[in-house]
């Protein structure tokens, strides 16, 4: 038997060993997040010159008060709001039907599950490319599928329409994050044991049932974490919208981290720049432990 003293030593031992595994990735993780974060912070308490080669005059709060009175901040507030809204939403729920549908025995069922990735496996600007060409108002094959369908009678440029073009923009950055939900939640699905439904349906509980009290609530993790994900990619989304639009037209789809690029690049106004950050990361960290509060709202039968 192992003495009290040596057992001591070797679990001693074990984390110490533990403790030098994770400084290599502490740091890196100081590296690429905390350093900027906190830089981003004290750039926007100054008032920064455009060449950012020293802070500036300390100014405290004054770059946040002048950004949440302009109304330009919440015009795009607004488009943020509707586009992490649409996305969200339609993205989680996409991805719970495409779960659901692959998780069930057919023909090819392997060769669609291995198609699910590609979408997500797509970088968010190559989507965005894609997506102009598609919805583009004279080649763009979107209008071919709508008067095929019957949808429409007339070819419309769907980006140049303030109208059209968020909802256009929503569904582009929906065809990759709806795969990459149906790929996280497929997997929660397939830990659910077979005996918990066909115990159900021997109780008489219909498929919709068996799916209110026994699938969604197995998925409740899996769902919570879908749904934090995809609150963070919406309000920090960029790519998409800026490959799409640009932000146009006018300001129809021009989002926060739109505006955030346009401050500290096109005007360079570094103070304002990084205060709009500030705040964008705010929002996504609320928004994200607002969902998970909502998601873990009572206990699980």
């Amino acid at each position: 038997m192992t003495s009290p003293a040596l057992s001591n030593e070797l679990s001693r031992a074990d984390q110490w060993f533990g403790f030098r595994l994770t400084v290599p990735a502490a740091v890196i993780l100081i590296v690429l997040l905390a350093l900027p974060t906190g830089l981003t912070i004290l750039y926007s308490l100054h008032d920064v010159p455009a060449n950012g080669a020293s802070l500036g005059p300390f100014v405290g709060f004054e770059n946040f008060s002048i950004v949440l009175s302009s109304p330009v901040f919440w015009r795009s507030a607004t488009v943020t709001l509707l586009f992490s809204i649409g996305f969200v939403t339609l993205s989680t729920a996409i991805g719970l039907a495409m779960a659901i549908l692959l998780n069930q025995k057919f023909i090819g069922r392997g060769l669609a599950r291995a198609l699910l990735i590609i979408p997500w496996a797509t970088p968010w600007l190559v989507i965005g490319i894609l997506w102009k060409w598609f919805a583009d108002g004279s080649v763009g094959g979107l209008n071919a599928v709508l008067i095929a369908l019957g949808i429409t009678s007339d070819y419309h440029d769907f980006l140049a329409d303030p109208n059209t073009a968020l909802p256009v923009t929503i569904l582009a950055a929906v065809w990759r994050q709806a795969s990459f939900a149906g790929i996280l939640l497929l997997a929660g699905l397939q830990t659910l044991p077979d005996e918990l439904g066909e115990a159900a349906a021997l109780d008489g509980a219909g498929v919709w049932q068996r799916f209110l009290h026994i699938t969604l609530p197995w998925l409740r993790p899996a769902l919570a974490t879908v749904a934090v994900l995809n609150v963070i990619y919406a309000f920090l989304q960029f790519d998409v919208i800026f490959a799409m639009t640009q932000g146009g037209p006018g300001d129809a789809t021009q989002v926060l981290s739109l505006l955030i690029y346009r401050q500290l690049f096109a005007v360079t106004q570094i103070g304002l720049g990084s205060a709009l950050a500030v705040i964008l990361g705010l929002v996504a960290l609320v928004g994200g432990l607002i969902t998970v509060k909502l998601l873990y709202r009572g206990h699980v039968q």
